[in-house]
């Protein structure tokens, strides 16, 4: 059964027409009703057992979109409207006291004309307005003019030989746009402006007007083949208003910057992250940039480094920063991984590093989530897969070019400077390497340490006090009077919506997800980024004696770029076992060093290395000429002597003899003689014994090493006797 009101519309769900109930006839068991939309509709009777069974067959249903029915404010009418809708009011409102005698046809007309009669309207205005009252709601309002819709705006006219639009001022006719000149267009934007993101549409209009209104003609005065434009032709205001009306100028956008640029910059913005998230640690969203900054080493305050890498990690439900990474690693997993394990790890002790006393209520945040979201080159390969399968994060990776995806993170690197750029030397303005401009290079004074530290006071003044403008608290949030504060929100989500962080033994996810690599064993300690390291295993199972007796092998290491003092030895390959390996004293000077200032000493190293090798090429020419002068020498000595008859073997066996005179020769050389004591040249010449029978009495001199050995033994034969 179907109960319908006065003013209410149906709709006949299989003619898709619409009609209002004017009349509610208890006599007759029915209604009067108007077609809405007709317009030359009369009032017509509609029994309601009719109607009853309609809608039991699914042919009629209550309700329906009544564009009429939306209010419109008083002070929104312009007074002209307002006049002739009183004015029409006052010329039907003697037909409305006639209801419902003014429903049934055969009296209408009678009640009409003697209205006519006494008012002096017409005939026809009283029909139309009564039909529009009807229509439109049974309002007083029903009566406002329809001048929105006059002058058919939005339809295309009619061509005919007189020309359309304004008149021209330019003295030339103006040229009619057809259907064919429309479709011609449509192909000149699709051939050329939607292909050609820099040519805008009045370069677009030159490309139609030269493909398809120019003719081809001699110059005169040169001989040269020049196009001359024909009259009539469409004019730039033609050609700019069908394209915007034959053309989705959204869709034609999009194609002209490409889809990824489109949704990146200029797509709609009708959801929030915070929507796909219940509460803390539903979802982190990491991001590195390159610091506007410039520090210097801090092993030479005078050398300047560059600009830092920055990594923030922040929760998408409260907007707490929960870690942060800065140093040289450049966008990269081990960099990546820096920030997440930092994001695990006890900040209390992390900011006692770098000076800063904090509690654990200023940074509570020491957990992994249940999903993390990063970018595609960070989060892909083989090394993040230890973070899902030790720890059960959901990695996501946005699509390529869609920072946009990690809007939140992404506003941290605004939001961070803003507070320190003020006031730290060696900040990059915009106007840096424009001609004229300072070069903000040369005011570095921070090192990463300095820097670090001010990034974590900026960090603890976002998480504890900066307000979130902006922020969507929903109905509970409202009614607990929570801040769009980071810290009051990460608190409040934790005790109403908690049950997605976890927390891990932080030396578990520090040494799970720091990189890992191949290191060698070696004679001199497990060799690893020009480092040596040993650990208590490795000395008792003896490697380095194996090394070197056997050869060298390989083992699997993990590291912390940030202090390369210890590195950690996977024992196992089953399970994750860790040992930890020191520096040895071979690689001292590299200790409380990160890895790159270590590849950096190496480099420096290997510069200098290379600076000296003319140096030290040159020192060896030198030193293998004289080789060969003194060589030469020697070999003209030996062919200026008389020759040797002796033979070889003489020569051979009187080696020994040769060797003590020549050892006698150089002693009475060598010996130390007070000054004024030197003997002349000449002196103590070794005359020979004349040649006879040879004896087994060897009467040479000792040599040094003989006498101080007899005389050793002199001395054990004294303590002998004593």
């Amino acid at each position: 059964m179907i109960s319908l009101r006065v003013g209410q519309l149906v709709t006949f769900t299989t003619e898709s027409r619409k009609e209002r109930v004017l009349w509610i006839d208890r006599t007759g068991d029915g209604y009067y009703m108007i077609d809405v939309e007709d317009a030359a509709a009369s009032p017509v009777f509609r029994k309601k057992a009719d109607l009853d069974q309609l809608f039991i067959n699914g042919l009629l249903k209550e309700g329906g979109d009544d564009p009429w029915l939306a209010p419109v404010r008083e002070d929104e009418i312009p007074t002209v409207h307002q006049a002739r809708r009183d004015k029409a009011w006052e010329m039907i409102r003697p037909l409305l006291a006639e209801q419902p005698a003014l429903f049934l046809p055969e009296k209408r007309g009678q009640i009409i004309i003697r209205v006519v009669i006494e008012t002096g309207a017409s005939r026809h205005s009283l029909y139309r307005l009564l039909r529009q009252y009807w229509q439109r709601g049974m309002t007083p309002n029903a009566l406002l003019p329809d001048y929105d819709r006059c002058g058919g705006r939005g339809k295309v006219k009619a061509v005919s030989d007189r020309k359309r639009g304004r008149p021209t001022n330019s003295g030339i006719d103006g040229l009619n746009i057809d259907v064919d000149m429309r479709t011609l267009f449509k192909a000149v934007v699709t051939r050329h402006f939607a292909v050609n993101r820099r040519l805008d549409v009045s370069g677009c209009h030159a490309e139609l007007l030269h493909d398809h209104f120019t003719d081809d003609a001699i110059d005169e005065r040169t001989g040269q083949q020049i196009p001359i434009l024909r009259n009539p032709h469409p004019s730039l205001r033609q050609f700019r208003y069908w394209l915007e009306k034959d053309n989705d100028i959204f869709q034609l956008e999009r194609r002209r910057r490409t889809p990824r640029v489109y949704d990146k910059d200029m797509r709609a913005l009708l959801n929030t992250s915070t929507s796909e998230v219940f509460g803390p640690g539903s979802r982190y969203q990491i991001d590195a940039t390159i610091a506007d900054i410039y520090l210097v080493s801090r092993l030479n305050p005078s050398r300047i480094v560059g600009r830092p890498v920055l990594y923030v990690v922040i929760d998408v439900f409260s907007r707490m920063i929960v870690g942060i990474y800065v140093g040289f690693e450049g966008p990269s997993w081990v960099g990546a991984m820096m920030a997440i394990t930092n994001a695990a790890s006890d900040k209390v002790a992390y900011c006692r590093q770098f000076g800063i006393d904090i509690t654990e209520a200023d940074w509570p945040c020491r957990h992994l989530p249940d999903a993390l979201l990063g970018d595609r080159g960070e989060m892909l390969g083989a090394a993040v897969e230890t973070l899902i399968n030790n720890f059960h994060v959901r990695v996501e990776n946005t699509a390529p070019y869609r920072a946009d995806w990690k809007g939140i993170v992404e506003q941290r690197f605004r939001l961070l400077p803003a507070v320190f750029k003020s006031y730290t030397p060696g900040f990059v303005e915009p106007d840096f390497r424009e001609r004229g401009a300072h070069d903000y290079r040369l005011d570095g004074r921070l090192n990463v340490d300095d820097f670090t530290a001010i990034i974590i006071a900026c960090v603890l003044y976002y998480n504890n006090d900066h307000r979130l403008n902006g922020y969507p608290r929903d109905a509970q949030m409202i009614a607990d009077d929570v801040n769009p504060i980071p810290v009051e929100l990460w608190e409040w989500g934790i005790a109403r919506r908690s049950g997605l962080l976890r927390s891990y033994p932080e030396e578990l996810v520090r040494l799970s997800v720091l990189p890992s690599d191949e290191a060698t064993v070696t004679a001199q300690g497990i060799h690893f980024y020009g480092c040596y390291y040993t650990c208590r295993e490795a000395v008792t199972s003896h490697w380095f004696e194996k090394a070197r007796q056997k050869g060298t092998w390989k083992v699997r290491v993990s590291y912390d770029p940030r202090c390369m003092d210890e590195v950690h030895l996977h024992a196992d390959k089953g399970r994750s076992r860790f040992l930890t390996c020191v520096l040895t004293e071979r690689s001292a000077a590299y200790r409380d060093r990160t890895l790159w200032e270590i590849d950096q000493i190496r480099k420096e190293e290997q510069v200098r290395k290379n600076a000296h090798a003319p140096r030290s090429t040159q020192g060896r020419i030198s030193a293998i000429r004289t080789v060969k002068e003194i060589v030469a020498r020697a070999e003209q000595r030996h062919t200026d002597q008389p020759p040797d008859k002796t033979s070889d073997h003489r020569r051979v066996t009187g080696i020994r003899a040769n060797r003590r005179e020549e050892r006698r020769d150089l002693q009475a050389r060598e010996v130390f003689r007070s000054p004024g004591q030197e003997k002349p040249p000449g002196a103590g010449k070794v005359v020979p014994f004349p040649t006879g029978t040879p004896t087994d009495e060897d009467y040479a001199l000792p040599s040094m090493p003989d006498i101080m050995r007899l005389i050793e033994q002199d001395g054990d034969d004294d303590d002998g006797q004593q």
